[in-house]
């Protein structure tokens, strides 16, 4: 027997029922990349480093990061956002390294990170996506 939009009593429920669940997750990422590229540099352009700021400023970052970061990925996807923020000199180089270790699915999990530099800090964004059906 196959279905059909009609229940015992032989009326219309007067609706169609759809699934909303994902049958797979989504495999790119590739808006919250450009979302990141663009978004830095207006957020941080003309921002000079100030200890005192920045335990607020990286605070407001994640969470408007991770509110634009959810606009453009599907709702089965939890997000983690963290940002980095550090002075940089000018006369020194700024030589960091991030890392991050997950236990996830490589095949429905994502993830993608951005930096910024400008002539007093630099900033390190990274944004994981945990499918979450």
């Amino acid at each position: 027997p196959g279905f059909n939009h009609v229940n015992e009593l032989g009326k219309s429920p007067g609706y169609i029922l759809a699934f909303t669940y994902a049958g797979e997750p989504e495999p790119h990422f590739v808006l919250a990349d450009e979302l990141l590229r663009e978004y830095l540099p207006t957020k941080l352009a003309n921002v000079t480093y100030e200890p005192t700021k920045f335990a607020s400023l990286t605070i407001a970052l994640s969470k408007e990061i991770r509110h634009l970061v959810k606009q453009v990925t599907p709702p089965w996807y939890k997000l983690v956002v963290n940002v980095t923020i550090g002075n940089k000199s000018k006369d020194e180089t700024v030589d960091i390294v991030v890392t991050s270790q997950c236990l996830w699915d490589p095949h429905s999990d994502n993830f993608t990170s951005s930096q910024y530099v400008n002539e007093t800090l630099f900033c390190v964004v990274l944004v994981h996506a945990v499918y979450f059906e």
